[in-house]
């Protein structure tokens, strides 16, 4: 019985608030949002916004492999969607950290710290990346 989390990044998302205004991250946001429940998320899945420009995913019954390549997945899709607000399109990408639980996790903050870990990993690397960790 696999449970995976991503958690996800919107990169650079301060300068999408500071370049376009606050509406616009706003409309990147909801956008953001529907690409994700438009196609990865399962009835059993959970997906919730963490933070400012985080969201996590938990995935039902889903390996890290699985998970890695769902997380692939919506990086690609996000990268290339076209993000319109007020007729100029906005570049998005989404830095993914992976993790599963493992029996060595004693508490869900140990499934969180390890998939945060995973996220700020893509992040260093260069952003527009998934990276998995257990």
């Amino acid at each position: 019985n696999d449970l995976a989390l991503l958690m996800l990044d919107l990169d650079h998302f301060k300068t999408v608030n500071d370049t376009h205004g606050h509406d616009a991250g706003d409309f990147v946001l909801k956008e953001f949002a529907n690409i994700i429940r438009g196609k990865y998320i399962r009835p059993k899945d959970v997906f919730a916004r963490f933070g400012g420009e985080e969201f996590v995913i938990l995935l039902t019954n889903t390996s890290l492999q699985q998970a890695s390549e769902t997380a692939e997945k919506i990086r690609a899709a996000v990268e290339a969607h076209a993000f319109i607000y007020e007729g100029k399109r906005i570049p998005v990408t989404v830095s993914i950290g992976v993790t599963e639980l493992t029996a060595m996790m004693e508490t869900s903050q140990a499934l969180v710290k390890t998939a945060d870990k995973a996220v700020y990993e893509s992040k260093s690397n260069g952003r527009n990346r998934v990276t998995a960790l257990t």
